[in-house]
């Protein structure tokens, strides 16, 4: 015996609203398969995100490996540029103060020249001065960039005094010389760049 097909026992009204409940049965079961979907991609997503910055830190910390923290041979680190180590405060000059006490360099060996200063009047009145007996005599041997190159020349100063106020001193040192110094001044700057600029250590200074 022939089976008979229900739908075709249905009329229109009821087929439509048989095939409006199937479309939605569809649907829905379409978005819990997509909803499925997205949360294993999501997972999927963090994964990656966690392996990418598991590989960054071990990145990081192979281009930080070194012949002196690995095992690995001096050849292989790469070139870095050396950086120049500085002292003290952020920009200060480095030295002493300037007009500080501080002490001066042992005498010279020789002297190449000996120049007497003399005071002719009191520079504090003007009138005319003598020199004083049996006080000391100041002797300040400078060396200076000369021809030769250097050349050493002692100034001789006798102490004065003034016949008119009570003024009493030596004659001053030529301009670039001071008394605490034993440098003149092209040479003190020569001597400071060996120092500063040329690196040139205070031991070879003195053998220098």
């Amino acid at each position: 015996m022939k089976k008979s097909n229900p739908v075709s026992n249905l009329n229109q009204e009821e087929i439509e609203m048989l095939w409006q409940e199937k479309g939605a049965k569809d649907w829905y079961e379409d978005y819990q398969q997509e909803k499925e979907e997205n949360e294993k991609l999501r997972k999927e997503l963090l994964e990656l995100k966690k392996e990418m910055e598991q590989l960054k830190e071990k990145l990081k910390k192979l281009n930080q490996r070194t012949s002196e923290n690995s095992s690995q041979p001096p050849s292989s680190d790469a070139y870095k540029k050396k950086v120049a180590k500085t002292f003290g405060q952020k920009g200060k000059k480095r030295g002493p103060k300037y007009n500080h006490a501080g002490t001066t360099r042992n005498g010279f060996a020789w002297i190449d020249e000996r120049i007497e200063l003399a005071v002719e009047q009191c520079p504090k009145c003007g009138a005319s001065v003598e020199k004083q007996k049996e006080t000391i005599i100041k002797k300040n041997p400078i060396a200076e960039l000369v021809s030769k190159p250097v050349e050493v020349k002692e100034y001789v100063r006798e102490k004065y005094q003034c016949s008119q106020c009570d003024w009493e001193g030596y004659a001053p040192l030529p301009l670039g010389c001071r008394e605490d110094f034993s440098y003149g001044a092209t040479l003190a700057s020569l001597v400071g760049w060996l120092g500063y600029g040329g690196n040139l250590t205070w031991l070879k200074h003195d053998t220098w």
